[in-house]
């Protein structure tokens, strides 16, 4: 983690600075040199709150002083202390905050620990081929994008979010799911930055943002409107806020797979993963085949964990979405992507 992240970092709990405590540092390596970041410490909040920095990655989940307890035990003397007064003053938040992203930090985690970073796509698009993409998203330049700051919600494996600072940008992603540490490892690019994080707890300052940006994520929470309400805030005004939902589909395909996912999705991870791989794989690379399409097994594989897998996923259609920006004093509403399941949307804060 590098130090001057903490000018935009904050507390998910009550949106204070934070204080760092550092155990140990490390030399980590990007294409334009060595610079020393914290690999180990602490980030302390007020009332107790604490937030452990392991491998480099700041833990910001409400429960992560209790998944890392082991190691702030180990490092930090006041953490059974802490600890205590937590559990006695927000048990019921952070029996929510674990309830509601459990099963999903799991399905996401699986979904990225098959990624094979420098030979697998993402959804079939190459890093270079993304960036494009964005570029459409949002309807800007590479030239209007310099200097901006960019929140990545739901980073999943960080290729895009890494790839975007070539714009001149300084990019943050978050993901619930442990695949955040890979995304670190292989960042090369020293103005991206990754956390750990609940999106609907984000740990970045309000009005922070030129650009929250958010694709096929927020419809896998249990709340989609709530979420967006989550990080809406963070956006500066005149900033721009840009999200990918899915939409209803009247047809044979949505409906097997809606009626599919009702039983797979409550399968232990494990057994999902077998059977995807053996039963479902094979075809589904034959059939990309046969399309003139080339994708390895693993590319496969996480196409279905990602329709299959998921605890939630919502569909919304963009007459519902375009009162979630209005309500929230979004303004130049524009629709840039439009394809089957899907949509992209996107928003400009107007300011007071």
């Amino acid at each position: 983690m590098q130090e001057k992240i903490l000018k935009d970092l904050c507390s998910p709990i009550d949106k204070k600075e934070l204080k760092l405590v550092v155990f140990k540092n490390h030399k980590k390596h990007y294409t334009t040199g060595e610079i020393e970041e914290c690999y180990e410490g602490v980030l302390l909040g007020s009332d107790s709150w604490m937030f452990p920095i392991v491998n480099g990655v700041p833990r910001m989940q409400l429960d992560a002083f209790l998944e890392f307890g082991s190691f702030l035990k180990n490092n930090y003397q006041e953490y059974e202390n802490k600890k205590n007064d937590l559990l006695r003053s927000y048990s019921y938040v952070i029996n929510d905050a674990i309830k509601k992203t459990k099963k999903t930090k799991k399905s996401f985690g699986q979904e990225w620990s098959i990624f094979k970073y420098n030979n697998d796509t993402t959804w079939g698009f190459t890093a270079d081929s993304r960036k494009k993409r964005f570029l459409k998203e949002l309807n800007i330049t590479p030239e209007e994008l310099k200097g901006k700051k960019l929140f990545d919600v739901g980073c999943g494996n960080g290729v895009l979010t890494s790839a975007l600072s070539d714009y001149g940008m300084e990019t943050f992603g978050i993901d619930v799911s442990p695949s955040i540490e890979s995304a670190y490892l292989n960042n090369t690019n020293i103005n991206t930055q990754f956390v750990q994080g609940d999106l609907q707890n984000p740990p970045f300052k309000i009005l922070s943002m030129d650009i929250v940006y958010s694709t096929g994520v927020l419809h896998h929470t249990n709340n989609t409107e709530l979420s967006f309400s989550c990080i809406s805030p963070i956006v500066k005004p005149n900033g721009r806020l840009y999200i990918w939902l899915y939409r209803p589909e009247k047809d044979l395909r949505h409906n097997l797979l809606i009626n599919t996912r009702k039983v797979t999705n409550k399968l232990p991870i494990w057994l999902q993963y077998s059977i995807y791989l053996i039963f479902l794989v094979p075809q589904g690379m034959l059939k990309e085949k046969l399309r003139g399409k080339k994708i390895t097994w693993r590319e496969q594989l996480i196409n279905y964990f990602d329709v299959l897998s998921c605890e939630f996923r919502y569909e919304h259609t963009p007459e519902e979405v375009k009162i979630w920006y209005s309500k929230r004093a979004f303004s130049n509403l524009s629709i840039t992507i439009e394809e089957y399941l899907g949509f992209g949307i996107f928003g400009d804060k107007t300011p007071h």
